[in-house]
Formats: structure tokens, sequence, C-alpha cells
């Protein structure tokens, strides 16, 4: 999953998203913590129209803006308030929720989450908000606990990818990785040509 950072400017975050995703990126997640509701609306529409039909576009935090855009899902903070009252509001959306231990992964299971985001694993300015690593053992530990896809983020790239691979995890998610290199298709391809190669 290639998470959109927010100092990037619009066309140019378009472009290497695309990129990411012809390099092999399966999912992508928008997100703008700062601005307001329509930069959101703007660079969802903008994703929306670019990507391969039926790609999965979530939307980080706004389900007015999911469900306009006609996103993928919706992906939601850990603290959020309960996932039943998204479910009544759309029955199609898939619902991710970002959670930072066993407690919370647990709390958004049994509320109904599709998949949980897991971390920060690594070091990583971008999550040094939530805390210290986590690291590979309680990454191991959240997905032998939870029957959901657990996608690891947090100071990722090609040379971590391979504990995170043996913890179980079901995919990663990355921002700088993809972000703020030249060749965003390249940098996708090489980060899933290690994933492939671990599952061995």
């Amino acid at each position: 999953m290639y998470v959109t950072p927010e100092d990037i400017p619009l066309k140019l975050l378009v472009q290497r998203a695309l990129e990411a995703v012809e390099g092999g990126v399966t999912a992508i997640q928008v997100r703008r913590k700062t601005g307001n509701g329509r930069d959101l609306f703007d660079l969802a529409i903008l994703l929306a129209e670019s990507l391969p039909a039926e790609f999965p576009l979530l939307v980080n935090g706004r389900l007015d803006v999911a469900l306009e855009s006609g996103a993928w899902g919706l992906h939601l903070p850990e603290g959020h308030i309960h996932l039943s009252r998204f479910r009544e509001k759309s029955s199609a959306l898939h619902l991710g929720v970002s959670c930072h231990s066993l407690e919370s992964a647990r709390v958004a299971r049994d509320e109904g989450a599709d998949y949980l985001v897991f971390g920060p694993v690594f070091d990583t300015p971008s999550k040094r908000e939530f805390g210290p690593p986590q690291g590979i053992e309680r990454l191991k530990e959240v997905v032998e606990a939870i029957d959901l896809p657990v996608i690891a983020i947090g100071g990722i790239g090609e040379g971590n990818i391979g504990p995170i691979r043996r913890a179980g995890a079901a995919g990663i998610a990355v921002m700088g990785a993809l972000a703020y290199v030249e060749d965003a298709r390249s940098a996708a391809f090489s980060l899933r040509r290690q994933w492939v190669r671990e599952r061995g």
C-alpha cells in the first residue's frame, strides 16, 4: 500500500502514485491531515479517475469523501468512533484501522474491521507521534492474535522486508520509499520483488 504524503504538489503526487501502481503497488491510501476536506476530495477524485477500474483506493478519515469519490475503502485512525456507524452509511466500503497495540487491534477486529495497519514497526519521522517503534515481535503478536489481514507500516524498505514477511504480515504500507524518489515505478517494483522473494 502506498500512503500519499502531504508535502508534494498535487500533479507530481498523482504522477508518482500512478508510477508506483505500474511498479506493483496494489492499493493507495490518500491522506490530507492538514488543509481542508476539499483538498482531500480533489486528490481522491484525481486518483479515482486516473487509476484502473476497481483499483483499491482508500480515503483516510473522511467518510463523505470516500463515498463521493467512489473509493474502495475508508481508513480510520486508532480511537475512531464505532465502525458500525460507518457500516450504517455504506455496507460496500472496506474499513481499515490503524493500530498501535494489540488491544486496539482487538477492538478494531471486534467492531468488524476488514483489515488493520499496524506500526510503526521501525523508526520513521512520520510516525514518531505514535511512540517508539513496535518492532517485529509485537507485529508477530498481532498477526497471530488477530484473524484479519495485518499490514505493517513504519520505516519499511527493501532491507527490512524479510522480517516483516516472516512475521506473517499480509503486506506493507510505505510513504517515503515511494514518495521521495525519482523513479517511483522502479522503487515499487524493487519492493514488490523483494516481498515475493521473501515468500519462499
